[in-house]
C-alpha cells in the first residue's frame, strides 16, 4: 500500500478476497432485484452488502496499487459505513414486520451517512488541489479514524437493537408456532453476533494501523493481522448475504392477521379458565392436531371458536407453557407410545418423529432430550432392553 510502488500487487490472499468481493457483488445484484414477499427487506439487505463491498474494495484497490496505474479511482467516494447499522436494523424490522415502511422520520438514522459522505468530498478535493493521494493528506488520517468511530459505536447500537427486535420476535413464534423451521430467526442473530464481535475488532485495528503505521506496512505480522480480518470481513458478508437469499422470504401472518390488542384476561373466573384448560385438552386428544406439523395457534383457536389471545393466555399463565412446547409434549408423548408400539417397528425413530408433527430431525432431537432429559437413540436403547 506504499503510494511509491509501482507494481500491482496480487497475491494469493487478497485474490482470495477479490474474488469474495465478486461474489458478494452478484448476490448484492440477486437480492436488489428478487422478487418476493419480502422486497424492502431484501434491497437493505443488498445495500448493506454493498456498502461493505465499496469498502473493502477502497482497501483492495490500495493493497494491489491499482491507484498508482489509475489515481482517479480515488477521487470516489468508497465508504458510508455510518450506514450499515441502520441498515441492518431496519432489515430486522422488515422481516419481522410485513407491514414495515421507511418513513420520513426512518430516513433520519442516515443522516450520519451523508456527513460522511461530504466528508470525502472534501478529503477527495483536498487531494486533487494539493496533487496528493487521498489517503496520504493530513486531513485523511484524523477525519477516518473519527469516521471509525462514529461506525463502530452506529453499528454496536444498532446491532443491540436489531437483537432485541429479534428475541421480541422468537418470542412470538414460540406463542403462536408450534414448528420453528423457516419461521426463527436464530440465523440471523447468530450472524449479527459474529459481525459484532468482527466490527469490535477490525475498528480498533484500523484506527490503529492509520494513526501509528500510516500505510506503512513494515511488520509482517500487521500485514497478515490486515489481511485476516478482511477475508473474515468479505466471507462473513457474503455468508450473511446468502442466507438471506435462503431464509429472507419467511412465512408471517399478514398485518391484518396479527394479534390483536390484548384483552383483560385477568378478569376470567376460575371456572372459564378451567373450562378453556378442558376444551384444549379435549381438542389435542381427541382431534390430536399436533400431528399436523404446521399447527398455529390460529389455527387451533378457530378450532376452538375462540379468541387466539385467550388461549395463548391460558397456556402462559395456568398451564405454564407457551404454544410451542405445549404442542410439543404432545408430540414427544406421541413419539414414546410409538416407540413401545409393535406395529411401528418398522419405522426408523425419525420416521415416528415425522408420524408424530415434527418436521426437523434437530428440533426432534432438542425437544425430545427437554422433555425428557435423554437424547432419543439412548431413549430407544433402553425401551428395547
Amino acid at each position: 500500500m506504499d503510494s511509491e510502488e509501482i507494481y500491482f500487487n496480487l497475491n494469493p490472499v487478497n485474490f482470495f478476497i477479490i474474488s469474495g468481493l465478486f461474489q458478494n457483488f452478484i448476490l448484492t445484484g440477486i437480492l436488489l432485484f428478487r422478487r418476493g414477499d419480502r422486497p424492502l427487506a431484501n434491497r437493505l439487505i443488498s445495500l448493506t452488502l454493498l456498502i461493505v463491498n465499496l469498502h473493502l474494495t477502497y482497501l483492495m484497490v490500495l493493497d494491489t496499487n491499482l491507484d498508482n496505474f489509475f489515481p482517479s479511482l480515488l477521487w470516489i467516494p468508497y465508504s458510508y459505513i455510518t450506514a450499515i447499522g441502520p441498515l441492518i436494523y431496519f432489515y430486522a424490522k422488515a422481516l419481522t414486520n410485513t407491514g414495515f415502511v421507511l418513513s420520513r422520520v426512518s430516513i433520519r438514522h442516515f443522516v450520519p451517512v451523508i456527513v460522511e459522505f461530504i466528508l470525502q468530498l472534501i478529503q477527495i478535493a483536498y487531494s486533487i488541489q494539493d496533487a496528493q493521494l487521498y489517503y496520504n493528506t493530513p486531513l485523511y488520517f484524523y477525519v477516518t479514524p473519527i469516521t471509525y468511530l462514529w461506525a463502530a459505536g452506529s453499528i454496536l447500537f444498532y446491532l443491540h437493537l436489531s437483537l432485541k427486535i429479534i428475541n421480541n420476535h422468537e418470542v412470538w413464534v414460540l406463542e403462536n408456532f408450534s414448528n420453528l423451521k423457516e419461521i426463527t430467526l436464530n440465523w440471523l442473530k447468530k450472524l449479527i453476533v459474529y459481525y459484532r464481535l468482527l466490527w469490535i475488532i477490525w475498528v480498533p485495528f484500523i484506527i490503529t494501523f492509520l494513526l501509528f503505521f500510516r500505510f506503512q506496512l513494515q511488520y509482517i505480522s500487521i500485514v497478515l493481522a490486515l489481511y485476516f480480518l478482511m477475508l473474515i470481513l468479505t466471507y462473513l458478508t457474503l455468508w450473511i448475504g446468502l442466507e438471506s437469499l435462503k431464509k429472507g422470504n419467511l412465512i408471517f401472518l399478514k398485518p391484518n392477521e396479527e394479534k390483536t390488542a390484548n384483552k383483560n384476561f385477568g378478569k376470567l373466573t376460575k371456572a372459564e379458565i378451567q373450562n378453556c384448560i378442558s376444551k384444549i385438552i379435549r381438542l389435542m386428544d381427541q382431534d390430536k392436531m399436533y400431528l399436523n406439523e404446521n399447527l398455529s395457534l390460529r389455527e387451533l383457536a378457530i378450532k376452538l371458536n375462540a379468541d387466539p389471545n385467550l388461549i395463548s393466555f391460558v397456556l402462559n399463565n395456568h398451564m405454564e407453557k407457551n404454544f410451542y412446547d405445549f404442542v410439543n409434549s404432545y408430540r414427544i408423548e406421541e413419539v414414546i407410545n410409538k416407540l413401545n408400539d409393535p406395529s411401528y417397528k418398522h419405522l426408523t425413530l425419525l420416521g415416528i418423529a415425522m408420524e408424530s408433527g415434527f418436521n426437523s430431525k434437530t428440533t426432534f432431537n432438542r425437544v425430545f432430550k427437554q422433555v425428557t432429559g435423554m437424547t432419543p437413540s439412548a431413549f430407544q436403547k433402553r425401551s428395547t432392553n
